[in-house]
């Protein structure tokens, strides 16, 4: 089941923070609006997993976001905006433009909701956010549906603007599954805030 969680203004403080100092990557689509939406979702993860029990700490490289404290376990968040709230017949998607340097053994999906008719350009447009589910990196290689640039999808016409390996979401594990498998896996230690 997707966990809904309300967007808080002390996420919307970090999220700040963290992105006076983060770079627009080269392979970036939206340029800022992207790394808005990376970062607040990496915010909203690192908060859910702390809620959940779930101990790591934030990494400072481009290979994934979240290191487990014992075993060394990795994490990279994949976060969508949206303008409807994400249901189980949608897909996640990891981007293959980094998947080769991107390894992380765990992927955390994440949807972040904003009225369509919100039109601002400030990282306050968003309302609430999804914590969708989880994935091994070698169950999306399984069986990740792979999409190429260009491609559009007949059920709802999206075009996507990259090659991208797809999962739909209710072959993800759920986040309280999730949280109790990464909770059992270390101790906690409060790295992040």
């Amino acid at each position: 089941m997707i966990s809904r969680t309300q967007i808080t203004p002390d996420d919307l403080v970090l999220a700040k923070e963290i992105l006076a100092e983060t770079p627009v990557y080269e392979y970036s689509h939206r340029q800022e609006q992207a790394n808005e939406v990376g970062v607040l979702g990496e915010v909203i993860a690192r908060r859910w997993l702390k809620s959940s029990g779930v101990h790591f700490t934030p990494t400072n490289t481009t290979q994934h976001d979240l290191r487990m404290v014992e075993g060394g376990r990795t994490i990279d968040v994949k976060t969508k905006d949206r303008t409807v709230p994400p249901r189980m017949d949608y897909e996640a998607s990891v981007p293959l433009y980094n998947h080769d340097h991107q390894r992380p053994d765990y992927y955390l999906f994440i949807s972040l909701y904003r009225d369509r008719t919100n039109k601002s350009a400030d990282i306050s447009r968003f309302e609430t956010a999804y914590v969708v589910g989880a994935i091994g990196q070698n169950k999306l290689n399984s069986i990740g549906i792979r999409r190429e640039r260009d491609e559009v999808d007949q059920r709802n016409g999206t075009q996507f603007w990259t090659s991208c390996l797809n999962v739909y979401h209710r072959d993800l594990v759920s986040p309280e599954v999730a949280s109790k498998v990464w909770r059992e896996m270390s101790p906690y230690v409060d790295g992040w805030t």
